[in-house]
């Protein structure tokens, strides 16, 4: 039997705090996904949380600067589109954050997704105690398509 991955998305600190307590809705990226469903959030070799993803889509920069208080990139936003007319929103929902960060291991040079057992994860979910958030993802990942 082949083991269930949970994907990791790799954000920066503050930003992944903001989307883990749902504060951030949106996350700006310069490329597209297809990838729908429960992600891992995480940052710093840290686990934060999960929030499903729910879309995503192109939108110009200018457009985007109204509407700060979904992205939460401020004044980043120039920057990080530096040379870009437009951005991808990649859309967050039922964020779940976790009471405490999670220290975990992945491959070094990861830059955007890592993949993370499945099994693992609940385990030590299980064992912090963090049972609220253990139910609310086993929710979100029995929702997933496989």
């Amino acid at each position: 039997m082949r083991k269930k991955k949970i994907r990791g998305l790799l954000v920066r600190w503050p930003y992944v705090e903001m989307i883990a307590s749902g504060t951030k809705k949106w996350e700006l990226r310069k490329s597209n996904t297809r990838i729908r469903g429960p992600v891992a959030l995480v940052s710093r070799g840290y686990l934060y949380g999960f929030a499903e993803l729910s879309d995503s889509f192109r939108m110009s920069v200018a457009k985007l600067k109204g509407f700060e208080k979904l992205h939460r990139a401020g004044d980043f936003l120039e920057d990080y589109a530096r040379g870009h007319d437009t951005l991808y929103v990649w859309v967050f929902k039922r964020p779940i954050k976790l009471p405490e960060p999670v220290k975990i291991s992945y491959p070094k040079g990861s830059q955007m997704w890592i993949a993370l057992d499945e099994e693992k994860i609940l385990n030590v979910l299980e064992s912090r105690g963090y049972i609220r958030e253990l139910k609310k993802l086993r929710k979100a990942l029995d929702r997933r398509k496989d």
